[in-house]
């Protein structure tokens, strides 16, 4: 009888296990794809922010860019990551007109806060803390 038994127990084992290792590899594709979705979607919204950023700068129609500009930014603040989120916010209130009046504008703390925000993307993207090692500050250029 034990012989009949081990002959039962060893393929309700192998089937067990083959079950298990489909889950496993299901669940760890399935959250891998989810990231990468998420990846591609963040780097769409960010890429599409700093483009309408250089546009405020170098776009005749200033009405225009300045609203692509609010709609690029109320799309970061639903996919970034809170600290790209809170740089935005600081870069934000550094540009608006209101800001510029209240403190004046200064190119420095322009391409400091700039840089701040891009590198927090590029952190938020490549999700590696190292990524920004030696990152240069920055400033955008626009199309001539």
């Amino acid at each position: 009888m034990p012989e009949n038994l081990i002959q039962v127990i060893i393929p309700i084992i192998g089937i067990i296990t083959a079950i298990i290792s489909a889950t496993f590899s299901y669940y760890f594709t399935k959250r891998n794809q989810l990231e990468a979705n998420e990846r591609k979607l963040k780097e769409k919204y960010y890429l599409a922010y700093i483009k309408a950023v250089s546009d405020v700068v170098i776009i005749d129609n200033k009405k225009a860019a300045r609203n692509n500009l609010a709609d690029a930014q109320n799309q970061l603040l639903l996919t970034g990551s809170s600290e790209v989120v809170n740089n935005l916010m600081k870069f934000h209130d550094y540009i608006k007109p209101s800001g510029q009046e209240e403190h004046g504008f200064s190119s420095m703390d322009h391409d400091k806060l700039l840089t701040e925000l891009i590198k927090s993307m590029r952190k938020d993207l490549y999700k590696n803390k190292n990524c920004n090692i030696d990152y240069p500050m920055i400033h955008l250029t626009g199309k001539n």
